[in-house]
């Protein structure tokens, strides 16, 4: 309650004007606590006025209006470019930025892409047949399901008949190479595991080998194909 009354005194006050120089206030407390405002001491009951508050109030004068500078005119340099945000260049004509040049998209990436991801696959476990058979024999059985996934594999795989890129054709080339290696690996393979022959386990690993050599030599060949990843 004694902050409203506090502010009424202060909007009568400054309604009623204010002096050039400001005004003083005189604030004190009643026997109920409340703070009194008034704007002379004699208003200020004699019990109190040993304890008043003397405040100074300035004046509300607004600050008069800057003047307007004059405009300064500076030279502009012509190899200054004036952008404009509708897109317009300094002559009003609209400028069009070009598009950057895009990246060429070999037309049998698609295809290359898969096959990669299945002639990992077929030498992948090729390595697994031979681990498998020197760390637990020939009849193991892993071994079979192992080679008849590459048998279904490989009569699936499709190279594809043409690339666009020069880098795709050279990819072509050797993916047909490594192909034909993964063929013969295969053969062999059914035949040491159809006469259980111990050569799988001292000619596959150099025949796997051989294999990496070139599965090593088209991961490069692949990276090398525009937007190949």
């Amino acid at each position: 309650m004694s902050r409203l009354r506090l502010i009424l005194w202060l909007m009568v006050l400054v309604a009623g004007g204010l002096a050039a120089a400001g005004l003083t206030l005189y604030s004190y407390q009643d026997d109920l606590g409340q703070t009194i405002v008034v704007d002379s001491l004699e208003r200020v009951p004699e019990k109190y006025r040993e304890s008043a508050k003397k405040g100074f109030i300035p004046s509300f004068r607004s600050d008069p209006k800057p003047k307007k500078s004059s405009a300064v005119i500076e030279a502009v340099p012509e190899s200054v470019v004036i952008e404009r945000s509708d897109g317009r260049d300094a002559n009003g004509q609209f400028s069009v930025t070009p598009p950057p040049e895009e990246i060429e998209i070999d037309s049998g990436l698609a295809s290359a892409t898969l096959n990669m991801q299945k002639l990992r696959e077929i030498h992948l476990n090729f390595e697994r047949i031979y681990l498998a058979a020197r760390d637990n024999g020939l009849q193991f059985p892993a071994i079979g399901p192992l080679h008849l996934t590459n048998n279904q594999l490989i009569i699936d795989l499709r190279l594809p008949a043409e690339m666009s890129s020069d880098a795709g054709k050279a990819w072509l080339v050797k993916a047909g190479t490594f192909f034909d290696q993964l063929k013969g690996l295969q053969y062999n393979t059914g035949m040491w595991l159809s006469q259980n022959s111990p050569e799988l386990l001292s000619t596959m690993p150099m025949l796997v080998a051989r294999a990496k050599v070139l599965l090593n030599e088209l991961e490069t060949a692949f990276s090398a194909i525009p937007s190949g990843k």
